[in-house]
């Protein structure tokens, strides 16, 4: 295995899967603990990125090749292109980035690539989480890794927050995500309303997650009761929201990114799947 100063890590999309991703940054602080890791992302989940310890640097994605590009003027030894962004490829290739490791399924690669890695996530029973990982072949590293070991590597670290727009949570308090932008196959908002009930008579505050939009589309799935269901769409940001989440007793959701976000937290996380492939994993 090579010695390396500076590994950048590029995954431009979601909160979930920039979640799966920090593993990478996890095993790769274990292995060089010197080694300087670098995070290339949406200032959208600048904040989740920052709660992973192992990351030394947040890089916006769109400051690379501008005049506030700091990455430019300490070029890493290697980059992984967890998801490849054109723009991220094109960059890492200008400034002469020696390793630029990436899977050649995508024609945008070509070129790009010069660490390629040939396997399929579609067709793959592995968590995206273990075929991330599989990345780490590339520099010669161990990269087989069991989802028992990748759940006891994922810490995140949410800020210190204390709320004053919502009620403050607690051990007693359920986070119910209803929507997925999408992304993933959703519950019917009536079941959720029906299980926001029945927690209520067993107990728990529920508190119902999303943004401002989502909000406008479920507020009138639920009955909302002061202090035992209550709204938090549109009124926490994402670095709010993990810390709510941090403080709650779990969360119930389809796949998306607080899921994943409870997970990372130490909070139980109870995920709403398909059984179809991929979506069960």
């Amino acid at each position: 295995m090579a010695n390396f100063n500076h590994i950048a890590i590029s995954r431009t999309d979601g909160i979930g899967d920039v979640i799966l991703t920090l593993p990478l940054a996890m095993v790769l602080k274990q292995q060089l603990p010197n080694c300087k890791i670098s995070f290339i992302g949406k200032t959208y989940t600048q904040s989740i990125v920052e709660a992973c310890q192992e990351v030394d640097h947040f890089v916006d994605v769109k400051s690379l090749g501008g005049d506030n590009d700091l990455l430019s003027r300490s070029i890493p030894d290697a980059i992984f292109h967890v998801f490849p962004d054109a723009t991220v490829m094109r960059w890492a290739k200008k400034v002469g980035i020696k390793n630029r490791i990436g899977t050649m399924k995508r024609w945008s690669s070509i070129g790009f690539v010069n660490r390629p890695l040939f396997y399929s996530r579609k067709k793959s029973n592995l968590h995206e989480a273990q075929l991330n990982l599989k990345m780490l072949s590339a520099i010669g590293m161990k990269n087989d890794y069991s989802i028992e070991e990748i759940s006891s590597m994922v810490t995140l670290v949410p800020q210190s927050i204390t709320f004053t727009t919502v009620p403050e949570p607690s051990t007693n308090t359920v986070v119910l995500h209803p929507l997925s932008h999408g992304s993933a196959l959703e519950w019917p908002k009536e079941q959720f309303s029906q299980l926001a009930d029945l927690l209520v008579t067993k107990g728990f505050q529920v508190a119902v997650s999303g943004t401002e939009k989502e909000g406008e589309i479920f507020k009138d799935s639920f009955n909302w009761k002061e202090n035992q269901i209550i709204n938090l769409s549109g009124k926490l940001n994402l670095a709010e929201l993990l810390a709510f989440i941090s403080k709650s007793s779990g969360v119930i959701a389809a796949s998306t990114g607080p899921l994943h976000m409870a997970a990372g937290s130490g909070v139980k996380a109870l995920g709403l799947y398909s059984p179809k492939r991929p979506i069960f994993l």
